[in-house]
């Protein structure tokens, strides 16, 4: 008896430690090779900054480059700052994670970074946010001295605030005297200790990768980039920030203003960006499916295309393309489609077709697939197609059988006839959008096997329910 089939779920991409671009179906191993020699070609402290949206990919980009670098011989560490998010100084938080990899290097230079640290831990006092809160306790329990019985002692006050005041101006000098002494000898023992990373080798630099820098409080992620740039701009040190700028940009202004320049204001803490390359052409949902176990339900090819070959997973890759869909979204349908097919009785081929299209409402365009209901059809399907064609650029390649077959099987629900397709609805569809001759002739081509499938808003109810049903889980 077969084993039944278990429920996975999406795993996040392993990084093969000899090989870091074993499972790179994303083509990332060029991008990494250049920017590994971009890097190095510094002799200066350089803040880098890798922008790409949500569900790009920068974590595993990044992941991977890492262990790139380390095969590489060159000295790394990853920060995740969304997880140091909860402490209240990102300063404390970043030496803390150079300390924790000093166990990591071995005789001489391991004895010598421990003592460069220990210097900057002796150091980091006078850098944190706290380091003047203590004065002001002191000057708080000398005034509530002057307060007896609840009656201010007002002519005492007044001597005390004006020998405060010189006071505070002296101490001030001083300690910005002191600040500056403080902040050469931090960066130099910071400096020092990063050449213990790096040995002998001027061409290799530790690299501190810093990343959802993004998903952290504002005045944290301002914090992060203020200190990276201006305490740790030493020799021997680069920062490969991971994150999305835009969103970014959202937190900077949500602390300094919605009017704020925010290209000028990051210009301050970040030296080059690099964006990272779309992923939306890779076979990323071809390596999910077969993950999943997807694979064997997707790679049959559909009856109604014997002709052309095509298989589902075909028609799921045009269709992911078609929209662009992040990573992060590929996996989400994933997901979808992997409970529903085993939780509902044998699709037809025809409605895998349309659950792939509706699943990418979903997740793309939520108000429109909530529109879909009895009530609604016609407006939706209007929209829907609507939608579809607002996809297409230039640069889309259109040479795909099943895209004008989606869109007929649509048509199909709305149809005057019930039993022959209406030509004449194609013909004001096609005038409608002002199709050329070619796509208008894929559509009518499509028509006589489309006619075959007995698409209505019921059996979109029904697709849209699987869908539903799907939601009720959680994969953690």
């Amino acid at each position: 008896m077969s084993k039944p089939n278990k429920l996975k779920k999406c795993l996040q991409v392993e990084i093969d430690a000899a090989d870091p671009f074993k499972n790179d179906v994303l083509d990332r191993k060029a991008n990494i090779e250049i920017l590994t020699q971009f890097i190095t070609s510094y002799e200066q402290s350089i803040v880098l900054c890798i922008d790409a949206g949500w569900g790009q990919g920068k974590t595993t980009f990044i992941r991977m480059w890492q262990q790139y670098l380390k095969n590489q011989d060159i000295p790394t560490i990853y920060f995740n700052a969304w997880e140091s998010d909860y402490t209240d100084d990102a300063l404390i938080a970043l030496i803390g994670e150079i300390g924790l990899v000093i166990d990591n290097l071995s005789g001489e230079d391991k004895s010598k970074a421990k003592g460069f640290f220990s210097t900057i831990k002796n150091k980091i006092g006078y850098l944190t946010k706290d380091a003047s809160s203590k004065e002001w306790l002191t000057i708080g329990a000398a005034f509530g001295s002057l307060i007896s019985g609840g009656r201010i002692k007002v002519d005492k006050i007044a001597e005390f605030t004006a020998n405060l005041g010189a006071s505070l101006a002296k101490d001030q000098i001083e300690k910005y005297e002191k600040s500056k002494q403080v902040l050469f000898e931090f960066k130099q023992a910071l400096s020092r200790l990063a050449e213990c990373y790096c040995g002998d080798d001027d061409n290799k630099p530790l690299v501190i990768f810093i990343d959802e820098l993004d998903r952290c409080r504002p005045n944290f992620a301002i914090e992060v980039l203020e200190k990276a740039k201006h305490l740790f701009n030493v020799d021997n040190i680069i920062f490969v920030l991971a994150t999305d700028k835009t969103q970014l940009g959202h937190s900077i202004r949500a602390v300094y203003g919605q009017g704020l320049d925010v290209n000028g204001y990051l210009r301050r803490f970040i030296d080059f960006d690099y964006l990272l390359p779309s992923p939306v052409k890779s076979d990323f949902i071809v390596s999910l499916s077969k993950q999943l176990g997807l694979n064997k339900y997707l790679n049959a090819p559909p009856s109604q295309f014997p002709v052309y070959n095509y298989t589902l997973l075909n028609i799921l890759k045009d269709i992911t393309n078609l929209y662009k869909l992040t990573l992060r979204e590929q996996e989400a349908l994933c997901n979808i489609l992997n409970i529903i097919v085993r939780t509902k009785n044998q699709l037809t081929q025809e409605e895998y077709t349309l659950l792939f299209f509706l699943i990418v409402l979903k997740l793309k365009f939520p108000d429109l697939y909530k529109s879909l209901n009895k009530e609604n059809k016609r407006n939706f399907i209007y929209k829907a197609l609507e939608n579809i064609n607002s996809q297409y650029t230039f640069t889309t390649d259109n040479n795909t059988f099943h895209l004008e077959s989606l869109e007929c099987m649509l048509l199909t629900v709305i149809r005057t006839n019930l039993y022959t397709p209406d030509e004449k609805m194609i013909e004001d569809y096609v005038n409608t959008y002002d199709f050329d001759d070619e796509k208008k002739q894929k559509l009518i081509n499509s028509l006589p096997i489309v006619g075959t499938y007995q698409s209505n808003i019921l059996s979109l109810l029904i697709i849209k329910n699987a869908i539903e049903f799907s939601s009720s889980f959680r994969l953690d």
